[in-house]
């Protein structure tokens, strides 16, 4: 797993996804101390490095019974990965905050963000590695990490805000929002370039 992580770092997330066949994950990223990766594209990486086979994305089960839940059985963090087991509710995000640590720097931008919808509680999983917030519409939930936040549009795209005070590293993300050069996106799907500049979906 190490020598998969070190290449999706190396390569950066776009390479890394054109060169195994993958496209982008829209649910379930493996989290370590130095970045966030699309957890299938990993997986299928670490299989062929462990067993010398490249297995395909058609040949991997997606979803929270297959790559994603393996590398949870495995130990690993699984951001996405609806696993109510041990999880802790709270019902505001000021409650969560208590349990979880934000750098000081990032609360302003999380608490714009929240401001522009309505949660209904907050919850933080067994491994304590982000508080979800579930709004109140029943839509998916926004996922505040120490470093960034995710969620996803009502038209099922995702977003990813880099907060300023960001640890990632070179796993799609930068060390410092104030430091990432705005990316070229695709006018179609709205996902960012990779460094061809062609889209993988068009």
């Amino acid at each position: 797993m190490r020598a998969a992580l070190a290449e999706f770092d190396r390569l950066g997330r776009w390479t890394f996804l054109e060169k195994y066949g993958f496209h982008e994950a829209r649910e379930y990223f493996l989290v370590t101390d130095t970045g966030r990766y699309d957890s299938k594209a990993i997986f299928a990486a670490a299989y062929e490095v462990q067993h010398g086979v490249a297995v395909s994305a058609g040949e991997i089960s997606g979803g929270k019974s297959g790559a994603a839940r393996r590398l949870h059985e495995l130990g690993f963090v699984v951001e996405g990965l609806d696993d109510e087991r041990g999880r802790r509710t709270f019902p505001s995000f000021d409650a969560a905050l208590r349990e979880f640590r934000l750098p000081l720097e990032n609360l302003p931008a999380v608490r714009e963000h929240l401001a522009r919808f309505d949660f209904r509680e907050a919850y933080i999983p067994p491994a304590g590695s982000y508080i979800a917030m579930v709004p109140s519409d029943g839509s998916l939930v926004h996922y505040i990490n120490s470093g960034s936040i995710y969620f996803r549009h009502p038209d099922g795209r995702g977003e990813l805000i880099p907060l300023p005070v960001n640890r990632l590293g070179r796993s799609g993300f930068t060390r410092s929002a104030a430091m990432r050069k705005p990316a070229d996106v695709c006018p179609e799907c709205w996902i960012e370039l990779p460094s061809s500049g062609i889209c993988p979906n068009h």
